[in-house]
């Protein structure tokens, strides 16, 4: 359990009569028929009531269903841009960027450390990126000390994977005023954060527009702590090949050209090598993409820092 899981309470249980009210209005998970994340458009609730709001104001402490994970609930944090609550801006809609975290973490470390909200706003008020909401997710999996790698588990027991790219959009698309469209939506991530962004889009096209990486790895390797999600030889190496980006690149290479892709990796970070057989991958494939390395190590200097690069590359389209 994470710091922030600690402070949080427990959901309160509600009468049984008002169990399907809830789960639409308070989870954001839409009822069945009512459409998918990148599909129609979602009805906009009032924002839920957070349980805390944190970092000078500008970050909200939620805790949402979380079904695809077998979990009642699931922690998540959200920036939402200057002025949002304003009642001059309640028509406006914002592009939505999903931040994920690395291993061992949790939804506070881009606020935290990675010091997201500052570069959010100085990138905005500078005009290099529009004013977007930020979404910030535990991404918590059942393999060592909560490692996931934001996949969903061999055996269909932790699915991190369908909890990102269903129950957290579709929260987020019905709890605030967001274009509901994969042109407006992003993910980034750090390290095991950044692999998961990639494969979000590579495999979501539908649902991520635009993805972005520092530090990660495309091509996942026999990780310590994994046995629970990955399963056992040979199903487990089918599970880790299925789930590294340069490897089935060339499988859904026709539907990357309209998807924003980024990446960088640090000159003295252990994933170069990794990170340059992608960027080759990708080239001879003649998939559009931006790959940087720059000084720096495996760490949250490197990642602080160059946030703002993936940013500007990843949101570009969607003033």
């Amino acid at each position: 359990m994470t710091p922030a899981a600690r402070l949080l309470p427990r959901s309160r249980i509600l009468p049984i009569a008002f169990a399907a009210l809830v789960l639409a209005a308070v989870t954001g998970v839409a009822p069945r028929g009512t459409g998918h994340p990148g599909g129609e458009s979602l009805a906009v609730h009032t924002p839920p009531t957070p349980l805390a709001v944190v970092n000078h104001g500008r970050v909200r402490l939620y805790r949402i269903g979380a079904s695809s994970l077998g979990e009642s609930e699931r922690s998540v944090r959200v920036c939402l841009p200057r002025g949002y609550d304003d009642p001059a801006a309640a028509a406006r809609r914002y592009p939505v960027v999903y931040l994920l975290h690395g291993w061992p973490g949790g939804d506070g470390n881009w606020p935290g450390q990675g010091r997201a909200v500052a570069t959010l706003d100085s990138l905005s008020e500078a005009g290099r990126i529009p004013e977007v909401i930020a979404v910030m997710p535990n991404g918590e999996g059942i393999g060592l000390w909560g490692r996931s790698l934001y996949l969903n588990s061999y055996d269909g027991r932790s699915r991190v994977e369908d909890f990102i790219a269903r129950d957290l959009v579709a929260w987020t698309d019905q709890s605030f005023r967001t274009f509901p469209d994969s042109t407006h939506r992003a993910v980034i991530g750090l390290s095991e954060g950044a692999t998961a962004a990639l494969n979000l889009a590579f495999k979501h096209p539908d649902v991520f527009g635009a993805c972005g990486g520092h530090s990660g790895q495309y091509v996942i390797g026999h990780d310590v702590g994994m046995g629970a999600v990955f399963g056992p030889d040979p199903g487990g190496a089918r599970v880790r090949e299925a789930n590294s980006p340069t490897l089935y690149a060339e499988a859904v290479a026709p539907r990357l050209h309209h998807v924003v892709i980024y990446f960088d990796c640090g000159m003295n970070d252990g994933e170069l090598e990794d990170n340059r057989a992608l960027h080759r991958k990708l080239e001879a494939l003649g998939v559009p993409h931006t790959f940087r390395e720059y000084s720096g190590h495996h760490g949250w200097t490197y990642w602080r820092t160059h946030l703002r690069d993936s940013l500007i590359v990843c949101l570009a389209g969607m003033f």
